[in-house]
């Protein structure tokens, strides 16, 4: 009983420490996302002169578009930031986004590790640990950027990131902030691109 109560007690304690670390760090985000982006003979100039686009919608974005709107709600303030601004009747560019959120490990809390022993009455089991199995999300960004008149690729990036956290509106401009670091003359080869996630948004690390 002492032992059971010792083990009860010392989850407790962990559960604790896990709640203050998820708190600590509530303040400060580390997202690190996996990136591949393109661009082309045709990429849009790196100017400080904006750059003004429109949203392109895939059908089954169409048959959506509650669930986009808020996507792309989430995307304008960050392609702000690179000088991509929203105006559908100037726009020398179309944007097509796709934003995805999976859940990689649906297993979650405690976990019993059993060990067998011997005894003269035969084989028994016995808890040796417990450990926390937190539930695991895939964030996914995928970009493409056409020239309006032609249709012409522009810029393709793709992003994807997995960890701990479940808020999706806040992971997923850091995610698209990532795809978007080379703009608009891209890196082919696959990089690890470091985003902070800062009470005020997201930062991208130099």
């Amino acid at each position: 009983m002492r032992a059971f109560c010792g083990r009860r007690a010392a989850s407790r304690c962990v559960l604790l420490l896990i709640s203050l670390a998820l708190t600590a760090c509530g303040t400060t985000r580390l997202i690190d996302s996996d990136v591949r982006s393109f661009g082309s003979a045709k990429a849009a100039p790196a100017t400080n002169s904006p750059q003004f686009y429109r949203f392109e919608r895939l059908p089954s974005q169409q048959a959506t578009a509650s669930a986009q709107d808020g996507l792309e709600a989430l995307a304008a303030p960050v392609l702000a930031q690179r000088g991509l601004v929203l105006d559908a009747s100037a726009a020398r560019l179309t944007v097509e986004l796709r934003m995805s959120v999976d859940t990689v490990n649906r297993v979650g809390g405690w976990r019993a590790e059993h060990g067998l022993f011997s005894s003269g009455n035969g084989l028994w089991s016995q808890p040796l640990a417990l450990s926390l199995e937190p539930a695991l999300y895939r964030y996914t960004v995928q970009l493409l950027l056409r020239d309006a008149t032609d249709k012409s690729v522009v810029f393709e990036s793709s992003a994807q990131h997995e960890g701990p956290w479940s808020d999706r509106n806040k992971v997923l401009p850091a995610v698209l902030m990532a795809a978007l670091r080379d703009f608009p003359a891209g890196a082919e080869q696959t990089q690890r691109v470091l985003v902070d996630l800062l009470p005020d948004g997201p930062r991208l690390r130099p």
